[in-house]
Order: structure tokens, then C-alpha cells, then sequence
């Protein structure tokens, strides 16, 4: 039995994992994961702890995460802010213990290289970012770029998700994070340049690969996602159904912790956050700005 810490409860993903694992699923009267369990829970706020370990079957409180060495296999860490990840996360992986750090893995680039670094010195399985890049839609999307021949050749993309520049927690780097993970899943991790612009609060980001570009449209509202490819044969517009990434993003953690192997390469982690850097960067100096210069 793997036996994991969540850190960070201010998060809806600290109770939506807790009962992933912790609670029986109503149709089946079986745990989707038999085999892991969140037992240790620690937060800012003490009532919100409270609730989140009581609703999600939480035994123990942690007041300091130090306490959840000793009673944890792996960890999460899921604050809503990302800029507080790399500060809790950095301890458990230089201790070895696997660990997940929730959207977005981190919004300095520097911290995001920090714990890279610190999980490969130190053999440490290491993974997370935004779930919504394993929903079935996104794989579906990612395999007709790759595989599908019928379009002749990828001519450009567009893809929506909403986020909000002002967000406390982060501004773009909030929400942004689901359009980063999900573009780069689908079209590549491998973005030249963005330039950006802004109108009534609706941010557009053209992100440029070699052989096309993308329009990733960070919307303020957006009562439907959507995939667009756009081939010289064929177009496919693809709604985006985020309805079970939660299980579909644990999945891939509770891999990791039975296989003992990454499910993605570490430097997938940092890319996104080199593009929501650029993106901001582009943003504020209306330049079209170059990834490797950051």
C-alpha cells in the first residue's frame, strides 16, 4: 500500500484526489486504486484542512510537512499558487520521496530547473503539472498530428481554454497552465516564439513552431473547449471533455509510484513554463518573444 501526503489544501485537487483514492467509487463499490491511499494532509488555512481531511477520509493532519517523512511513501503538492511548490516540494525530492506537483509545476523558471535538477541528483520520481493533458480528446489529438497521414501536410492549429491574467494565485500561470500542457501534448514541446496581445480581457497567444503555428486563445469565459487542426486535405475540430482528468492525471501518478518510471520526460515539466514565461514576457513588451531566451 503506497501511502501519500497531500501538501496544499486551499486546492478543490487536495479533496478531489484524497477521494479518488480514499473513497469506494458508487458504481462499483470498489477504490478506483486499490493500492494507494491519501493518509496525511497539510494547509495554510486550518479549517479548510479540517474539511478536506474529513471529507476525504484523511487520518492525519500534518502542522509542519517535516511530520510527513516518516508516515508517507510519496507526496503531492497542490497549492493553488504555484510559486509555493518549489519551496515544499524541493524537500521530498531531495529526499527521494516520490513526489507530484500540481498546475503549475512552478512559475519561475528558475525553481522549475531547481527541482529538475534536485530529481535527477537525487533518482527522484518526479511528475504533474496540468491533468487535463491526458484527457482522451487531447491523446486523440496528439495522435493525428503524429500519425494521420490523410491530412497532407499541418497547415496551423487553434486551441481554447479559459484563464485570467488578474488571477490571485498567478495571474495567467493559474489557469494558463491547462492551454500550455494541453498545446504542447498535442503539437509539440518543441515552440520556437510567441507573441501575444490582449483585447477585453481575452489573451491570444501565437505559438510558433517550425512548420506552422498555433493560436492558443486564453479566453475569460469558455463554455466549451475546443482542438482544431487545420491539414491541407482535412480539418478536425475536436471538443475537449476534462470531465475525468482527475483519474486520468492520478493514473498516471499511481503508475509511476507501481513502475518505478516517470510517465513523462522531466524536461516536459519545464517547457510549459518557459512558454507561460514568454507568453507573459511577450505580453508586457508587445515583442515576439524567442523560448531560448529565457
Amino acid at each position: 500500500m503506497f501511502r501519500v501526503g497531500i501538501i496544499g489544501s486551499d486546492n478543490s485537487h487536495a479533496l478531489a484526489f484524497s477521494k479518488l483514492t480514499n473513497i469506494k467509487n458508487e458504481l462499483t463499490g470498489e477504490y478506483e486504486f486499490p493500492d494507494i491511499r491519501v493518509t496525511a494532509i497539510y494547509g495554510h488555512d486550518e479549517k479548510r484542512t479540517e474539511e478536506v481531511a474529513r471529507e476525504g477520509r484523511i487520518e492525519f493532519i500534518a502542522k509542519d510537512p517535516k511530520e510527513m517523512f516518516s508516515r508517507v511513501d510519496a507526496v503531492m503538492v497542490v497549492f493553488r499558487h504555484g510559486d509555493l511548490h518549489a519551496e515544499y516540494a524541493l524537500p521530498f525530492v531531495e529526499a527521494g520521496i516520490p513526489t507530484w506537483i500540481d498546475k503549475p509545476f512552478t512559475i519561475k523558471i528558475s525553481d522549475a530547473k531547481k527541482l529538475i535538477e534536485a530529481a535527477e541528483k537525487n533518482n527522484t520520481l518526479l511528475t504533474g503539472g496540468s491533468t487535463c493533458k491526458y484527457a482522451y480528446d487531447i491523446v486523440m489529438l496528439k495522435n493525428s498530428v503524429e500519425n494521420d497521414k490523410s491530412f497532407g501536410e499541418i497547415l496551423s492549429g487553434v486551441m481554447n481554454f479559459p484563464a485570467n491574467p488578474d488571477s490571485e494565485y498567478g495571474g495567467l500561470f493559474f489557469y494558463g497552465p491547462h492551454l500550455a500542457e494541453m498545446l504542447m501534448n498535442v503539437f509539440g514541446y518543441d515552440v520556437k516564439s510567441v507573441i501575444t496581445s490582449e483585447s477585453n480581457g481575452n489573451i491570444i497567444a501565437v505559438a510558433k513552431y517550425d512548420r506552422y503555428h498555433v493560436v492558443m486563445n486564453f479566453t475569460k469565459e469558455a463554455p466549451r473547449y475546443l482542438g482544431i487542426i487545420y491539414g491541407e486535405k482535412k480539418t478536425i475540430v475536436r471538443e475537449i471533455d476534462i470531465s475525468i482528468v482527475y483519474r486520468l492525471g492520478f493514473a498516471k501518478f499511481a503508475e509511476m509510484l507501481n513502475t518505478r518510471k516517470i510517465p513523462l520526460p522531466l524536461n516536459h515539466l519545464l517547457a510549459p513554463v518557459v512558454l507561460l514565461n514568454a507568453i507573459e514576457k511577450s505580453l508586457k513588451t508587445g515583442r515576439e518573444i524567442f523560448l531560448d531566451e529565457l
